[in-house]
């Protein structure tokens, strides 16, 4: 129970460090991007003393179940890795944030129907006024897995593309 609770906490206080970027018509135009309503999430969270902290604006998710392949540890090494090594500075400054999910566990089944998920998937999200506006799931990571290079620049491009429409 302990455990649940902790998790559930922690979970909560991530998702209250997530605030908006803003979708343009570029956004729009894209086809494989999906809009969802908004779901509310606190955009500031109270830091040390009375200053609060900027939240980040895009969050890259890796779902996945409890029982993993070597294929699906894969993604989640390259995806993380990916986004280490292109984005540290973002990471750093708390603009991007990548987290792991496993949505075998209860309180993360949600999230099934909020990315319409099918597979292990890395989805990012787009957040604007702290609320979910758009995300997309990057499905090609299953076909690039055996060429790194490629797994990278295909994560690091969708990441880039969402970066500069804020």
């Amino acid at each position: 129970m302990k455990r649940k609770s902790i998790f559930l906490l922690l979970f909560i206080a991530g998702l209250t460090v997530v605030i908006v970027s803003g979708s343009g018509s570029v956004a729009e135009l894209q086809t494989d991007r999906q809009t969802t309503a908004p779901v509310s999430v606190e955009d500031t969270v109270k830091a040390k003393g009375d200053s609060l902290k900027t939240a980040p604006e895009v969050v890259a998710y890796y779902f996945h179940t409890t029982s993993r392949c070597v294929s699906c540890k894969k993604i989640e090494a390259y995806s993380r890795e990916a986004i280490e090594s292109g984005f540290s500075e973002q990471l750093k400054s708390g603009v991007l944030k990548f987290e792991s999910i496993n949505i075998d566990d209860a309180e993360n089944k949600h999230f099934i129907d909020d990315y319409q998920l099918y597979t292990k998937s890395l989805v990012i999200c787009d957040l604007k006024n702290g609320k979910k506006v758009e995300w997309k799931n990057l499905n090609r990571v299953w076909q690039l897995i055996r060429n790194k290079d490629e797994f990278f620049k295909y994560v690091q491009d969708e990441i880039n593309a969402y970066m500069k429409e804020r």
